[in-house]
């Protein structure tokens, strides 16, 4: 499978965006506040968690176990925080209670005997996908703060069973969520 994740046009004007030395100057300002505050913030979180309770052993193996989960295959529902797995791995799964990057909202099989390229797979992923959006989101794709990315099937899986199936995923580009995207109309 072959991760892709789409990326809208910003809707920024042109005249409102950094440009040159004046965006190198303020990210380089930017990244410096944030060390001053991270350090601050970690020096002050070591002092109160000194002063914490050990989180229970099941807890912690909850937490383990719950990262260790992988599968071969995405179906509907599986959550997971990351696209960048190599075709033929298996994929680690979120759990979906937690923090997570993306929800699989539909898989849906290409059709054809033979593969039918790397350009019609993808069109097949990004109009398949996009048509189950709204359904799954609770609201028009075009409206929404929400966006999907997929995952495509290769020609080396093609002969495989579910060797041509597309997985659909929602994702918040504003950052992780935590529990479904299902009906979230945003």
């Amino acid at each position: 499978m072959r991760p892709r994740q789409r990326h809208r046009p910003s809707s920024t004007p042109a005249a409102e965006r950094l440009h040159g030395a004046r965006a190198c100057a303020a990210v380089a300002l930017a990244a410096t506040a944030l060390a001053a505050s991270l350090a601050l913030t970690l020096a002050g979180c070591s002092a109160v968690a000194a002063l914490l309770p050990a989180p229970a052993p099941s807890e912690v193996a909850d937490t383990a176990a719950a990262a260790a989960v992988t599968t071969p295959r995405l179906t509907v529902g599986d959550c997971l925080n990351d696209l960048g797995t190599a075709a033929g791995a298996a994929i680690p799964l979120a759990p979906c209670a937690a923090p997570h990057g993306f929800e699989v909202y539909q898989v849906f099989a290409v059709s054809g005997d033979k593969y039918p390229g790397d350009d019609a797979v993808t069109a097949a992923a990004e109009s398949g996908c996009a048509t189950r959006f709204d359904a799954f989101a609770g609201v028009a794709y075009q409206g929404s703060a929400l966006d999907f990315a997929y995952r495509t099937p290769e020609a080396a899986s093609w002969p495989d069973t579910g060797g041509h199936d597309v997985s659909c995923l929602i994702y918040d580009p504003a950052g992780w969520t935590t529990g479904s995207l299902a009906g979230a109309a945003r």
